[in-house]
Order: C-alpha cells, then sequence, then structure tokens
C-alpha cells in the first residue's frame, strides 16, 4: 500500500498556507510599503570615526530588467579601501531575495565589524528615501554575513527558496536568508 495515497497536499486543506503563500505575502507587503524616489540624494559625510563610506556611483532604475536605482559606496578606513556596500531603493519581488544593501569587505580586512558599520553609516539615505525596512540577505552558510545582520538587530524572516527565474538562482544560491532591518 502507498502511504503517499493518504496524504493531502497542504494546499488542498482550507486555511493552510504553504511557506510559497507565506513568501507571496510577504513580498506583496513589501511592495506595498512606501518609499521616496525623486532622484539621488547628495549624500551626507557618512563617517562614524573609524570607517567612512565613499560614494562611487548612483545606477539609475532600469524597468525592463526590473532594476530599482541603487547607490554603491567604497568602505575607507584612513583614505584606503576596505570593502563595498550597496543600497538599492525601492521595493521588487527580486529584491526580496537579493535584498536592499549588499556588501563585501576586503579579505585582508575581515573581522573588525566594517560591514554593519557600512550599513549602520546608511541609515540616513534610507531614511531620506522614506524607507522604513530594508532586507538584506545572505546564503545560510554564510556565517560572517549572518552575524553582521544580528549584530544589527535585523530580524531573521525565513531561509526562502530563490526562484528559477532570480539571477542569484542562476549563480548557484537556491536558499537565502532574508533578513529585515526596521529603521522605526
Amino acid at each position: 500500500m502507498d502511504r503517499n495515497l493518504d496524504k493531502k497536499d497542504d494546499r488542498s486543506v482550507p486555511g493552510v498556507r504553504t511557506e510559497e503563500d507565506e513568501v507571496r505575502r510577504e513580498i506583496d507587503g513589501y511592495n506595498a510599503m512606501p518609499h521616496i524616489f525623486e532622484g539621488f540624494i547628495d549624500v551626507p559625510e557618512l563617517t562614524d570615526g573609524e570607517i567612512e563610506l565613499c560614494c562611487i556611483g548612483k545606477k539609475p532604475a532600469v524597468p525592463e530588467k526590473k532594476l530599482v536605482p541603487a547607490y554603491a559606496f567604497e568602505i575607507r578606513r584612513n583614505g584606503s579601501r576596505v570593502g563595498r556596500v550597496n543600497l538599492r531603493i525601492g521595493y521588487t519581488e527580486g529584491l526580496y531575495y537579493s535584498g536592499h544593501i549588499g556588501y563585501m569587505v576586503d579579505e585582508q580586512h575581515r573581522g573588525h565589524g566594517y560591514a554593519e558599520k557600512a550599513c549602520r553609516l546608511l541609515e540616513p539615505v534610507i531614511r531620506a528615501h522614506g524607507m522604513k525596512k530594508v532586507l538584506i540577505t545572505c546564503s545560510p552558510d554564510n556565517i560572517a554575513s549572518r552575524r553582521t545582520c544580528e549584530k544589527l538587530g535585523a530580524k531573521l524572516l525565513r531561509t526562502a527558496r530563490v526562484p528559477k527565474w532570480h539571477d542569484i538562482y542562476r549563480n548557484g544560491h537556491h536558499f537565502m536568508n532574508i533578513y529585515e532591518w526596521s529603521m522605526e
């Protein structure tokens, strides 16, 4: 006797939400969130006395590719690059999986908390664009990035299956941790 014949698909049971339903609900909630983009702002000095963020680029939206406007920054310490951080403005289904903030600290400078400090320095830019919550994502096995999110006080929403249409999936990442960092 096949035991699977007795099992019901969760989607056929009234009131039972699947993970896919929950993710769709979260994405719809983010896409409904307000944000302001009337052009790139003049970025104020972003420093905490140890590191500074230097804006090295402002990338306009490319609607046909579903890309939102983005800022690119170098993370610098004593005038020398130690990494980079990007901030994407707006809410889209794609950003649910790739996040609003992406960071990378150069290998020789890791272990000093520069990614967390860089994220905190982005707060005035995030607020200037009226964003109340931003998403930061990372591979489940990226311990350093998970720690960065935890130090920020970001809440782990879930480990989500990345859809096959997303660039992240095509780059070999089939699951992403989705963190929400609140500006409120």
